[in-house]
C-alpha cells in the first residue's frame, strides 16, 4: 500500500476517534487480516484482533450467501463490557470499531458513522 493511502487511512481513524461512543478502531485487510491502520489501545494484540475481525466478516458474508438474504452491511457483537462493530469497506478492507456498552439512542448514529467511515476507506483504496 502506498504511503499516501496509508496516511489517508490514518487520518480517517484520527477523525473517527472523536465520534461519540467510539473507544478504538482499526482498518484491516479482508484478504489476510492484517492491520492497515489502527487506534487500538496499547496492550491489545493488533494482529490477532485484525485477523479475527477479517474472519468474522468472512463468516458473516458466507452466512448471508447461504441464507440468500442479500449482502452483509454490518456485524455488531455485544459483550458484557462493550460492543464491536464490523463493516466491509470495499473489496480490500474492513472497518472495526470498539463501541461503548450502553449508547442508548446514540447507537444508530454510531453505526451510521461506522458505515460512513467504511465508504471513505473504500474510496481511498479503490479510487
Amino acid at each position: 500500500m502506498s504511503s499516501d493511502k496509508s496516511g489517508g487511512l490514518a487520518s480517517l481513524l484520527e477523525e473517527f476517534k472523536d465520534t461519540t461512543g467510539i473507544q478504538a478502531s482499526a482498518i484491516v485487510s479482508r484478504k489476510d487480516g492484517l492491520v492497515m491502520a489502527s487506534s487500538l489501545a496499547k496492550g491489545i494484540d493488533e494482529d490477532t484482533v485484525a485477523a479475527n475481525a477479517a474472519r468474522i466478516l468472512f463468516l458473516g458474508e458466507e452466512t448471508s450467501k447461504d441464507l440468500s438474504i442479500g449482502g452483509l452491511t454490518q456485524i455488531l457483537l455485544k459483550y458484557n463490557g462493550g460492543q464491536v462493530a464490523l463493516a466491509g469497506a470495499g473489496k480490500y478492507a474492513a472497518v472495526m470499531a470498539i463501541v461503548e456498552k450502553d449508547l442508548g439512542i446514540e447507537s444508530g448514529a454510531v453505526l451510521f458513522s461506522i458505515q460512513s467511515l467504511a465508504k471513505k476507506v473504500e474510496k481511498i483504496l479503490e479510487g
